[in-house]
């Protein structure tokens, strides 16, 4: 046994720097548990002792990527200022993510193709931490007669994951149609002003907060 695999913390976190790049561009029935081994120098032996079985380590990859998803959104939320803002926030913190974790937004696009198998196991888990706080911020909103109250935070979510997602999943066709580097930092932010203004537009109440405004780079 080699010095790096009688370190365990170490030998870890090359098997999963390693398994999640292989994971993203091949998805789990492309993966191999050999390639995988062979990136992380490390024994294959090691990977089953460690996680069981190529799904079990398929697993922990997803959890840690959705892990930071949660962090990202408690760092929005825990802001201080009004419901807008947080709203706001949290679109934003959560576009720079997608825009910075290609392999997150890679492995979503391969769950997305097997219905949800293994995302699903996780996804419980993380809506009773995200969706409390986000339902928290609405009804603020809603109070303070900023939000339409009759706003569904299931569809809310749906919406916003929507035309987040699916600019960074189709940005290489988006880029040829247009002829544009859709991940320039000034294409990025004018996107992000777009889907700031379109679920804005979605939630605001117009009748009450006609003289509402909000910081679009806050």
């Amino acid at each position: 046994m080699s010095f790096r695999e009688r370190n365990p913390e170490e030998s870890k976190q090359r098997i999963i720097k390693a398994a999640e790049k292989i994971f993203a561009a091949k998805g789990l029935d492309g993966a191999r548990v050999d390639e995988i081994a062979a990136a992380a120098q490390i024994n294959k032996r090691m990977i089953y002792h460690y996680y069981g079985s190529k799904e079990g380590l398929y697993m922990e990859i997803l959890r840690k990527n959705y892990n930071k998803v949660i962090k990202v959104g408690q760092r929005a939320t825990k802001l201080k200022g009004s419901a807008l803002e947080k709203v706001t926030q949290v679109i934003r913190q959560y576009f720079y993510f997608l825009a910075e974790n290609e392999e997150f937004v890679r492995l979503i696009q391969w769950e997305s193709l097997h219905h949800s198998r293994y995302a699903r196991k996780i996804l419980p888990d993380i809506a009773q931490v995200t969706l409390p706080k986000l339902k928290a911020i609405l009804k603020e909103g809603i109070q303070e007669g900023v939000f339409r109250s009759d706003l569904d935070i299931r569809h809310l979510v749906i919406s916003i994951n929507a035309v987040t997602m699916m600019y960074f999943a189709r940005r290489d066709v988006y880029s040829f149609l247009w002829q544009q580097d859709m991940m320039h930092p000034k294409t990025l932010e004018e996107r992000l002003q777009h889907i700031i203004d379109f679920t804005l537009h979605g939630i605001l109440n117009h009748r009450q907060g006609e003289g509402t405004t909000y910081e679009k780079n806050s």
